[in-house]
């Protein structure tokens, strides 16, 4: 039987290429956020994926989740790259 740590690479790689597409998308516009209030941020766009599925029937984008998870945790760990912090 599989463990869940068999499906890391995998998801690792997809998640790159989608956090590349972003990256293409909307540059560095993440830096531009501050850290502050990041977190009542981040709930209320899962708050509208959620939504979104449960009225809409729009399937949550993990990617999305994750994503926002990983902007989160890079500007916590490297608070420098920001602007204007």
């Amino acid at each position: 039987m599989a463990e869940l740590t068999d499906y890391f690479e995998e998801f690792a790689s997809e998640t790159l290429e989608h956090l590349q597409d972003d990256q293409a998308r909307w540059g560095d516009t993440w830096k531009y956020r501050p850290r502050d209030g990041q977190e009542q941020r981040i709930r209320a766009r899962y708050n509208d994926y959620f939504d979104a599925f449960e009225h809409g029937g729009t399937p949550v984008d993990w990617y999305k989740v994750v994503g926002n998870a990983f902007i989160a945790w890079v500007r916590e760990n490297y608070p420098s790259e920001l602007k204007g912090e």
